[in-house]
């Protein structure tokens, strides 16, 4: 499986943590759990724990997501915020998904992050909506900018240098397959750290690859029955897409 890309126009002893009442869709609540995550302790839990008992936003160094957003933030000690756990994200999301979608449902923040060092507002943060599978183009949704764009397995990536997104199937089990096949599930990171520099190609592509990585989260948390993200992502580039 292979990640393709081309360009177009258009802790030290530990986790601490403070948490309050998760963040829904339409919602103003907000949870601002503040994890300490460093490179010596994460390691030490990643292992023995069940993957279906590990938080969402948890990332240990040990981990694919871990090591990936490290390299992307250029730092082994991280800071996050938490605004939804597993459990609210998989409600909010089955709440979002009609049977008649015709516009973007609001996205829904899960976690951000940024070096642990890092002051002021600016970090990567991870969200995720459902989308028409065949929505009328609009300029307004398109990111502004130079993109590059991906092909990989069932998924699409579209980025610039702050934000990526990330469409991919996902065949929800039970009584809400059908609508479930009528959207596509997204996934975006926006990495307002990077404003104001000169961002690297490498730079987009490690984005991507963590966006990837977060996303497959999301699908098994939602129990995509088509497990579409199964593949780990690589980074090649691609043809430039046709019209």
């Amino acid at each position: 499986m292979q990640l393709m890309a081309t360009q177009s126009e258009g802790m030290p002893q530990g986790p601490t943590s403070d948490v309050q009442s998760p963040l829904r869709p339409h919602k103003g609540l907000a949870l601002t759990t503040v994890v300490l995550l460093s490179l010596a302790a994460s390691a030490c839990t990643a292992d023995t724990e069940a993957a279906s008992e590990k938080e969402f936003c948890d990332v240990p160094a040990s981990s694919a997501e871990g090591e990936s957003v490290r390299d992307l933030l250029k730092a082994d000690e991280l800071k996050s915020t938490v605004f939804a756990q597993t459990p609210h994200l998989v409600e909010g999301m089955k709440e979002g998904l009609g049977e008649d979608l015709k516009e973007q449902t609001p996205s829904q923040t899960i976690c951000s992050f940024a070096p642990r060092e890092t002051t002021g507002p600016k970090r990567l943060r991870i969200e995720f909506s459902w989308i028409p599978r065949n929505p009328e183009t609009s300029e307004m949704d398109r990111l502004p900018g130079r993109l590059s764009h991906y092909k990989v397995n069932d998924a699409t990536v579209e980025a610039n240098d702050i934000v990526s997104r990330l469409t991919v199937p996902c065949r929800m089990p039970g009584g809400l397959e059908k609508a479930s096949q009528k959207v596509l599930l997204q996934g975006q990171a926006s990495n307002t750290l990077l404003m104001g520099t000169d961002v690297q190609q490498k730079t987009i592509d490690q984005q991507v690859t963590f966006l990837y990585l977060m996303t497959r989260r999301a699908t098994e948390a939602l129990d995509c029955a088509n497990n579409p993200l199964a593949k780990e992502p690589v980074v090649k580039p691609s043809p430039a897409p046709t019209a």
